[in-house]
């Protein structure tokens, strides 16, 4: 080879080296561009979707709540002005079924179990078959619609939920330092739904979380934000109440095992604060093959997203929101 050529080869890879160290960061710099152009069009949608926001605020111990809503989708948006975690659970009474009703055959029931629970008298292996004896034979036709999940104090959340006419049931039952129940403490309201439709539309999530027996799905990578996360109920597995999701900032040592044994209703220490990390919010139980949403502002850091009756099914995921 002459020098010439040589030389000529060297100028031409050295120039292709700069034209790589060039192009490369570009390139990276315009998928993140998409990324976020992605993220920005999703927000400027949510913008421009027509929402029925019904506003209610937590405080310790009660729900600043409407008494009557219109029916369709509805999206919660729920203050936690208390000083301890809260949540909102919707539940649609049975025809026929009054508040009174819900509170003698449901509420009490359940407190009278957790009460013999938290007394030593019955192990947590006989808690759910008391349930089942105590509970009025109507609860199981209860439709559970949602609602939004744990909150920390000072932690807004919101779920969307597509609600038909009817009575339901605005309930937190978390539990007080001192292991009441806050429904039992006077947090929980009656709702009627009426026949008025409302001008609201479902929102669009950016991010699709399947919940099924076979685990918790994401359907891409979640990155820091505000997020609306649509999430598909799949099923609900035999002899649960179903799934449902919640969003834990988790300390660092916590793991998804510590956050399942403190949702859990046997737990005597569980379900009430201090919690394991910060709640920033979640959706409730909802019915086999319904779709419902959530948003959440995650900041970097790690996430555990945890079922409450089924995190012990592997029905919960540990997310690392990046930088």
């Amino acid at each position: 080879m002459h020098r010439r050529d040589a030389q000529a080869i060297r100028s031409i890879l050295s120039l292709a080296a700069v034209a790589a160290f060039l192009i490369v960061p570009a390139a990276v710099e315009a998928q993140e561009q998409v990324r976020k152009n992605g993220h920005d069009a999703h927000q400027a949608h949510q913008a421009h979707v027509e929402r029925n926001v019904v506003e209610i605020t937590a405080e310790d111990y009660a729900f600043r709540a409407p008494a009557e809503i219109p029916s369709g989708w509805t999206t919660f948006e729920l203050d936690n002005a208390g000083e301890e975690t809260h949540m909102l659970f919707i539940a649609r009474l049975p025809d026929g079924v009054t508040f009174d009703d819900y509170m003698t055959g449901a509420v009490m029931p359940f407190n009278e179990v957790w009460q013999e629970l938290r007394a030593g008298e019955i192990d947590a292996d006989e808690v759910f078959p008391a349930i089942g004896e105590r509970a009025d034979p109507w609860f199981w036709e209860t439709g559970f619609e949602g609602g939004v999940g744990f909150l920390s104090p000072g932690e807004t959340g919101t779920a969307t939920v597509n609600l038909q006419p009817g009575n339901y049931v605005l309930e937190c039952y978390m539990r007080t330092p001192e292991g009441e129940v806050h429904s039992m403490e006077g947090m929980i309201d009656p709702l009627t739904v009426t026949a008025a439709s409302a001008p609201g539309a479902p929102p669009s999530g950016d991010v699709r979380i399947t919940l099924s027996e076979a685990g918790m799905e994401f359907d891409r990578e979640v990155r820091p934000g505000t997020h609306t996360f649509e999430v598909h109920f799949a099923d609900h597995p035999e002899g649960t109440f179903g799934h449902n999701v919640h969003v834990l900032r988790a300390d660092p040592m916590v793991t998804v095992n510590d956050a399942v044994g403190w949702m859990s209703f046997v737990n005597v220490e569980g379900l009430t604060d201090p919690a394991p990390g910060t709640f920033v919010g979640g959706l409730h139980l909802m019915p086999v093959g319904s779709t419902g949403y959530f948003t959440a502002d995650l900041t970097p850091g790690r996430y555990l997203f945890v079922s409450e009756y089924t995190g012990h099914m592997n029905v919960a995921r540990e997310v690392n929101v990046g930088h």
